[in-house]
């Protein structure tokens, strides 16, 4: 799949790649025993990205390596991201669908 690159409101550049079946697959492996929609959703978005400004990022190979690179995308990095991903609502339609899980 092709590159994508995206700015974030807080001026840094993100260049990502939308990630397939194999790499939900990769996620599952160190992700929670039963994840939920949302969870697997925000972890594609945290594994999609190739570079944050340029810096090539490391593919999280564990669960400390995907939220290291999630803090590092950061929260303006993330709404980027879940806006080119899954459109403007990306991010209220993930929210709702973790809530409707917890009920």
């Amino acid at each position: 799949m092709s590159e994508h690159t995206i700015k974030t409101s807080d001026g840094r550049t993100i260049t990502y790649r939308e990630r397939g079946p194999g790499d939900v697959l990769a996620l599952l492996e160190f992700g929670p025993a039963s994840p939920s929609p949302a969870w697997v959703e925000y972890a594609l978005m945290v594994a999609s990205v190739e570079a944050i400004d340029g810096v090539p990022a490391i593919r999280p190979s564990s669960r400390v390596q995907l939220e290291q690179l999630a803090n590092q995308i950061g929260n303006a990095g993330m709404t980027a991201l879940s806006d080119a991903l899954y459109g403007a609502d990306g991010e209220d339609r993930a929210t709702a669908e973790s809530t409707a899980a917890k009920n």
